[in-house]
Parts: C-alpha cells; sequence; structure tokens
C-alpha cells in the first residue's frame, strides 16, 4: 500500500523539524475529542505518534491514560520532552506492542500512507480495542491532496507525489471491514490561517518536499518568500477523519 519513497524519508534526521513546526489542527482535536467519546478512565493509544502533540493534547485536555508509539527513536526522544504522563514507546503499526482490548480509542494522523499493509493494520487496531472503542484516521483526500493551500499551490509536484501515497477513502473503508471494523463515517474538517514565514518550508517539515526534485522545492520557495514580502499568505488545512468502530458484542481479540 505504501509507496516505496517513503522509506527514503530519515525521520530521525529531521524529528527537531517536525517539533518546531508541526502544530495541532484544533478542529481535528476537537472531532477526536467529541466524537470518540473518551472520559477521565478511558485508555487512548496514538499509533505513529511521532513528536506527540496529538497525544499529550488528548492527555491535556481529558485527563485519560495515553499512549503513543512510533518507529523512529529521535521522533520519541522529542516527544518525551513534552509535559503530562503520556507513555511513549517504539513500535510499528503492524504489530502493535500492547495486549487485547486495552483501548478505548485508537487514532493516528498522517500516518496511514506510511503503512505497509493497512489491513493488518486495522486487524492490529481491532486486537488492542475494548469492545465499544472506536479507531479514526485522520488522512487527505484526493480532492485535498489537489488544494492544499499553500503546499499544492507552491510546490505543486507533491500533487502526484500524494496521490500515490495515500491510500483513498474507499480503500481505507474496506480494509476496516476486511478486518472486522464496522460503524464507518467520514469528517471533514478545515482551519483557515495566515502562512506569515516560510521557515517550516525552508526546513521540509512536510514529508513530500523530500520527495520531489531540489529544484522544484527551491523555486516553490522562492515564490512563497517573494509572495510573503507582499504580506501574509491567506492557507487552510483540511483534513478527512475516517472512524470505526468495534462492536459491543464482539469477544476481544
Amino acid at each position: 500500500m505504501t509507496d516505496a519513497r517513503s522509506t527514503l524519508i530519515d525521520y530521525d534526521r529531521i524529528a527537531r523539524e517536525y517539533a518546531l513546526h508541526r502544530k495541532i489542527h484544533p478542529e481535528v482535536l476537537k472531532d477526536l475529542l467529541a466524537e470518540s467519546g473518551i472520559h477521565g478512565g478511558s485508555s487512548v493509544l496514538e499509533v505513529g505518534c511521532g513528536t506527540g502533540n496529538y497525544i499529550a493534547a488528548v492527555e491535556s485536555a481529558i485527563g485519560c491514560s495515553c499512549w503513543g508509539t512510533d518507529p523512529s527513536s529521535e521522533m520519541l526522544a522529542e516527544a518525551s520532552e513534552r509535559p503530562g504522563s503520556v507513555t511513549f514507546q517504539a513500535g510499528r503499526a503492524a504489530r502493535l506492542e500492547f495486549s487485547a482490548g486495552v483501548f478505548d480509542l485508537v487514532f493516528s494522523v498522517d500516518v496511514i500512507h506510511h503503512l505497509e499493509n493497512i489491513t493488518a493494520y486495522f486487524s492490529e487496531v481491532r486486537r488492542v480495542l475494548n469492545p465499544g472503542g472506536r479507531v479514526c484516521t485522520v488522512t487527505d483526500s484526493e480532492w485535498i491532496i489537489r488544494h492544499r493551500t499553500p503546499l499544492a499551490a507552491y510546490f505543486p509536484e507533491t500533487v502526484e507525489v500524494d496521490l500515490e501515497r495515500y491510500p483513498r477513502s474507499d480503500e481505507l473503508y474496506q480494509a476496516m471491514q476486511a478486518a472486522g471494523l464496522d460503524d464507518l463515517a467520514e469528517h471533514r474538517v478545515e482551519f483557515p490561517y495566515q502562512l506569515r514565514d516560510a521557515q517550516a518550508y525552508r526546513d521540509k517539515a512536510f514529508s513530500s518536499l523530500h520527495l520531489i526534485q531540489e529544484e522544484a522545492w527551491r523555486r516553490g520557495l522562492e515564490r512563497m518568500e517573494e509572495d510573503l514580502r507582499s504580506g501574509p499568505i491567506p492557507c487552510i488545512s483540511r483534513y478527512v477523519l475516517i472512524w470505526g468502530a468495534k462492536q459491543a458484542a464482539s469477544r476481544s481479540g
């Protein structure tokens, strides 16, 4: 399922840039908290947690027991510097190192396109979920990839790169159903903001910028910096959240 070019990115090397520039999408967090039904007694796992900003925000907002797992040791090192008591540990999505039936919510943000076998991942998710537990995949649709502002506008070469990497919504639905998850639903959220500085794009804090030609990256960066000299650039950050559940009547595992 994953485009092989994703493996060319050294996430240990760019962990600091992710920690500096990758921020929480407030509408994503709002939907995660509202739709999951989690409370202070819940257990939550973020798969591919990176530098830990989302799972730390969930813990801060709800006060529940939280875990984050990621294969990058440097990403986890950045995550461990965050305040709070989230448990961070190394691990991969296809083999979650947790007992069956222990989480009320398992979620991922901008991770699903990195996975080699999404059906295997969702099978693992179902195994570790409590009966009635929810799973949420935060990702991009084809439309969002084509209309990213500012990424697609200044770096149009990223569009085809990411259309090859990201699974379509129908592929995710099929994988979830094959894994025994149901109650599927899809939400789209957006958040307008003003881009005032190009540093995140200079630092290539978005994985697709590592997968286009250097010349294309430089050309887009120059245009962005030129436009910024005239003032902030209006932007909109969008995501789709694809929800599923493990039926309460199902047996753990």
